[in-house]
């Protein structure tokens, strides 16, 4: 075998330190959020072949060195052609006839991961090659090889896992094969789900009710496992159960009927039940592409049903020729097409002869073929980047994680074409040249000379500015990218965000992949800034910033900026290309102007909230001591030293504003957290004294708190209706003295100690031997139980509290009052913002031993450090392969927005994509909402009339007044609309309101100088206009009469 390394003994040191289990979680962090520990234990060890380093050989690279295997070995011998730097973005024009497609990439990949061995293989696939890995992809392969390779990974115990996929220009097929028998753990990567139990019955099968906290979180065939159930114990010892879902909180399962009676509690889990596999070999599935089970092949477009079979059969026609004449057909050869259909048909009628397993078509479609065999040779960037995710996290399942594909997927963008054949198609011996023989050279230019707005410059966002350099967007003389991403680069980035490399973290996301894409192609006209997208910088992206756009991309990572930008483009009438992922789910979304719905016209539900209640006394999950903790860690380390600060300034008017906020409860509250920081100080800040605080926080957080809830609703206390209050999502909970001996009591003490110790400027201490000597020595107040109220529900109106609340307060009012003047001005504290990205500052060390201490005190499954982590620190899961998936779809679509104005909105595609499943669904996106005339409407509750009928947000009633009164602006729309105005606003500023007689005084002012003087606000320099929303009524009957937003131009 020969092979060449990158990275040196230094690379080969790290990747040793990572195979013996050392996982990187800072770099990790968001991909372990979706694979799981386990997961990136087998992957570390994982060695891949890659053969084939066109597009998508690169693509596939890339996303799996990010994703950090052991081993990545690249194999291209062919020397690099000026096309290939059309979708392949680590070749530059030097590289053209001088360095194979191999030896060009390696060092720029070994780059991306110090954790993973990028290697060479040059010369011929063998078995001896085959042998050393644990899954082998293959791309641009002869059939005839890929079917030799297969047998062989088949044949080898276990099975080596196979891959085999292409990009024939607007079309690909992914082929994989792990085995005979391969075991699937964990099919869907959800996280179990659990429910409470109400009930089950002695029947066969038995009946499960839930408790209607929430609806049934499971689903038919669901594999389930109970714990904690009361009277029926037997249920508690059974191995996984299949279920029937019955009803929206019922299911059944097996025969309970000679159980003990159910008396109480008990809790349901979602159990996660390996499923084995069976898949075929190659040659088989060439001739059967049906897996075991399935009646058809998969169907990612219902708008193209039917579309997969013959895709298959013109992919393999393509695979024969490449056969019989050693090369893939020439592009747009009339020969070719015409030897591919002969072949095409005759495999359709084989396969029209064969029994089970075979796909038939009843006539091969010529469009279809034509279009496939036509481009075979052409790789460009949309599609390589989106095949590419694919086949890079099909090779990660080879882990046992997700469900692999069974076993074709077939896509194609067809609808990128445009209406007529693209005639000026000759090579121009340049890098778009494959992209140039799909869509032409006049085509080529209107991509360069577009203007383009990409809005931020993250996963994403690096990803789109590679995209668009090899596709040529912005790279005429005319054409302007701009790119703005107010962040900085922080070490987990590296992980999926491939322009950064670890000597830039710190530096400006926007500015740092601006130039890297710089780098990929010279003539990318690329412009960065650090300014965020927002109300606040429309001085910066102004008017005629917006206006001078073609399309705007979205790259954001939060719902708020999404529906800005979304309202920009609207307003501006310019496309949107949205697009988001979450793990292995990704979703697409295209907005364009008056054919389609926008962004902010559909949401997803809000999140479920945690009840108050809940969190603050009766958690029955992980989550809810995770965010309890998380709270606590805000009032401890942060609130509690701000708030020091701010009675220091001005104790009695503190004081004073504090008695008329909240009630006598968390008024005392925060008095107490006051006293106590300012008594520590006062006494000698010591990390001595720290320790004592900690300890006593543990003894009032896990002893005390929990003692007094059971003081206050004793384990057999019940309900008004006689119920135990002890029930369902109300765990008893057991109060835990502090053990020094404890590992987690002292994870709590020491990372509480130090926090403290940051907040008064005391020099931290690691010592765990010496933090746990001064914890021993602590004294805490044994428990006195007070009289409390305490709520039971967040419907409760009950006032928490305790009888002494007033006069605890007046008290501490009292002392804090006589503080010495000399001691306010020395007190110098550090409040702590939570910072979840650093493992050195014990934040998440605090969160963590908190949850899982409070968790101890309900009899909750404790989780690890890094659950903690994900869940304190809302971090959103993500890997490289999603991201380099979506961006191409998005870009796909970037194609047709070029000439949209020739479209149908069926040309165009939104998508949802679940890779772990997988499931991929392209659909037509949505026309726009349309406003009409309801004889009834629930808001107004009354009639409505839409003025002009049928009118959508996109739509706008443009008005243009010099120095326009209020007056000039309800005349208008009197005389041209048949309106009387009832209320006029700007943004949140009411100009005019029809039912108060002081505001016809404001008739003759100018609108925007009355804008002005009640918002108190300057408009952007050089806006001439302001937008008006209007409430109307006919003139006529006085119906209430809806109208567009109103664009009123006060100056020329």
């Amino acid at each position: 075998m020969n092979v060449e390394m990158a990275g040196g003994s230094e690379g080969a040191n790290q990747n040793h330190m990572a195979t013996n289990g050392q996982i990187d979680t800072d770099l990790y962090s968001r991909q372990i959020g979706a694979f799981g520990f386990e997961t990136m234990g087998k992957l570390i060890k994982m060695k891949i072949l890659i053969s084939g380093l066109r597009g998508l050989g690169i693509e596939t690279a890339k996303n799996l060195v990010l994703a950090g295997p052991n081993t990545v070995t690249i194999h291209d011998d062919s020397l690099v052609e000026m096309r290939d730097l059309g979708s392949n973005f680590y070749l530059s024009e030097e590289d053209v006839g001088k360095k194979s497609r191999a030896q060009a990439c390696l060092m720029k990949l070994a780059e991306l991961n110090t954790y993973v061995s990028v290697n060479i293989h040059t010369g011929p696939i063998t078995p001896d090659l085959l042998k050393n890995f644990n899954v082998c992809i293959f791309s641009e392969t002869s059939r005839r090889s890929l079917i030799e390779y297969n047998n062989f990974c088949r044949s080898q115990s276990p099975p080596i896992g196979f891959i085999a996929a292409d990009c024939f220009g607007l079309a690909a097929s992914v082929f994989v094969d792990f085995g005979d028998q391969f075991t699937c753990h964990d099919k869907d990567g959800e996280e179990p789900k659990s429910a409470i139990i109400n009930g089950i019955t002695q029947d066969n099968p038995g009946s499960v009710t839930l408790h209607s906290e929430r609806p049934l979180p499971f689903q038919d065939g669901d594999y389930v496992t109970f714990s904690e159930v009361r009277g029926m114990t037997e249920v508690n010892d059974l191995p996984p159960q299949q279920i029937k879902t019955t009803g929206k909180y019922t299911f059944t399962f097996g025969d309970t009927s000679k159980f003990q009676p159910y008396e109480r509690e008990g809790i349901v889990t979602q159990a996660k039940v390996p499923v084995t596999l069976k898949f075929k070999s190659y040659e088989t599935c060439c001739a059967k592409p049906l897996a075991d089970g399935e009646e058809m092949l998969m169907v990612p477009d219902l708008a193209k049903f039917g579309r997969s079979e013959q895709l298959h059969f013109a992919t393999q026609a393509c695979l024969h020729y490449m056969d019989k004449h050693g090369r893939l057909p020439p592009v747009r050869d009339a020969s070719a097409v015409s030897d591919c259909m002969e072949i095409a048909t005759r495999l359709n009628e084989e396969a029209q002869k064969d029994g089970d397993g075979t796909v038939t078509v009843e006539k091969i479609d010529e469009m279809v073929l034509k279009a496939v065999v036509s481009y075979a040779s052409c790789q460009i960037s949309p599609m390589v980047a989106f095949i590419g995710g694919v086949v890079a996290q099909e090779a990660v399942k080879y882990t046992g994680k997700f469900g692999p594909l069974r076993q074709w997927l077939y896509v194609d963008a067809f609808e990128c074409l445009g209406k007529e054949e693209a005639t000026d198609t000759a090579s121009t011996n340049s890098r778009y040249d494959d992209q140039i023989a799909i869509f032409g050279q006049v085509f080529q230019q209107k991509l360069a000379n577009m203007k383009i707005f990409l809005v931020g410059a993250g996963a994403l966002g690096c990803e789109f500015l590679k995209n668009f350099a090899l596709m040529g967007v912005c790279c005429g003389g005319k054409g302007k990218l701009t790119v703005t991403d107010m962040d900085r680069i922080e070490v987990s980035n590296l992980n999926r965000q491939f322009l950064f490399r670890k000597e830039h973290v710190g530096k400006p996301k926007s500015k740092t992949a601006a130039a890297a894409a710089e780098e990929m192609n010279k003539e990318l006209k690329v412009e960065s800034s650090e300014v965020r997208v927002g109300p606040d910088t429309e001085d910066t992206f102004n008017d005629a910033f917006w206006d001078s756009l073609d399309c705007t991309v979205n790259a954001l990572d939060n719902i708020q900026a999404r529906l800005y930008v979304d309202q920009r483009c609207v307003w501006y009438l310019k496309p949107l290309l949205e697009s988001g992922t979450l793990g292995t789910k990704a979703n697409v979304q295209v907005v364009l102007p008056h054919m389609t719905q926008s962004y902010g016209d559909s949401q997803d539900p809000p999140e479920e909230s945690i009840p108050l209640c809940t969190l603050k006394h009766f958690p029955h999950q992980i989550e809810h001591t995770i965010e309890w903790s998380r709270d606590a860690f805000q009032g401890l380390f942060q609130d509690g030293p701000q708030e020091v600060l701010t009675f220091l300034k001005d104790p009695q008017a503190y004081l004073a504003k504090l008695s008329t906020e909240g009630s006598p409860a968390l008024q005392r509250e925060r008095l107490v957290k006051i006293k106590t920081l300012l008594t520590t100080i006062k006494t000698g800040a010591t990390m001595q004294a720290c320790v004592d605080r900690a300890v006593k926080v543990f003894q009032d957080f896990f002893h005390d708190q929990i003692a007094q809830l059971i003081h206050t609703f004793p384990l057999d206390h019940t309900t008004s209706e006689g119920q135990p209050f002890w029930s369902g999502p109300k765990r008893p909970p057991t109060p835990i003295s502090f053990d020094a001996s404890d590992d987690t009591h002292l994870d709590f003490v020491m990372s509480c100690a130090n926090l403290f110790a940051f907040n008064m400027g005391v020099p931290e201490c690691r010592d765990r031997n010496a933090l746990r000597d001064m914890a021993r020595n602590v004294k805490v107040e044994p428990f006195r139980p007070k009289e409390m109220k305490i709520k039971t529900s967040d419907t409760d109106t009950t006032v928490e509290g305790s009888s002494d609340d007033e006069m605890v307060i007046q008290k501490l009012s009292a002392e804090l009052s006589a503080i010495d003047e000399a001691f306010k001005k020395s007190i110098s504290l550090n409040p702590s913002e939570f910072e979840k990205d650093d493992d050195t500052n014990f934040h998440i060390d605090f969160i963590t031993a908190c949850a899982n201490l409070r968790a101890r005190n309900y009899k909750i499954t404790e989780a690890d450090r890094h659950k903690c982590k994900m869940i304190a620190g809302k971090i959103i899961p993500a890997i490289a392969t999603t991201t380099a998936m979506v961006t191409g779809m998005v870009s796909l679509e970037l194609f047709k927005v070029v000439n949209r104005a020739e479209r149908k909105i069926e040309d165009f595609k939104n998508a949802f994509v679940n890779l772990a499943l997988p499931l991929f669904l392209f659909s037509e996106p949505l026309p726009p909402i349309k406003t009409v005339d309801k004889d009834h409407d629930p808001i107004i509750m009354g009639p409505v009339k839409a003025r002009p009928y049928g009118f959508t947000p996109w739509d706008k009633v443009h008005i243009s007044i010099s120095n326009g009164t209020l007056r000039d602006l309800i005349d208008y729309l009197a005389r041209h609309h048949q309106v009387s105005v009832m209320i006029l606003s700007v943004g949140n500023a009411c100009l005019y309101n029809a039912y108060l007689p002081t505001h016809r005084n404001r008739l003759d002012k100018q609108i925007v100088r009355l804008w002005e003087e009640i918002s108190r606000s300057t408009l952007p320099p050089g806006r001439t206009y302001v937008a008006v929303e209007a409430s109307c009524a006919d003139s006529n009957d006085q119906t209430d009469v809806i109208i567009p937003t109103i664009k009123f131009q006060f100056t020329d």
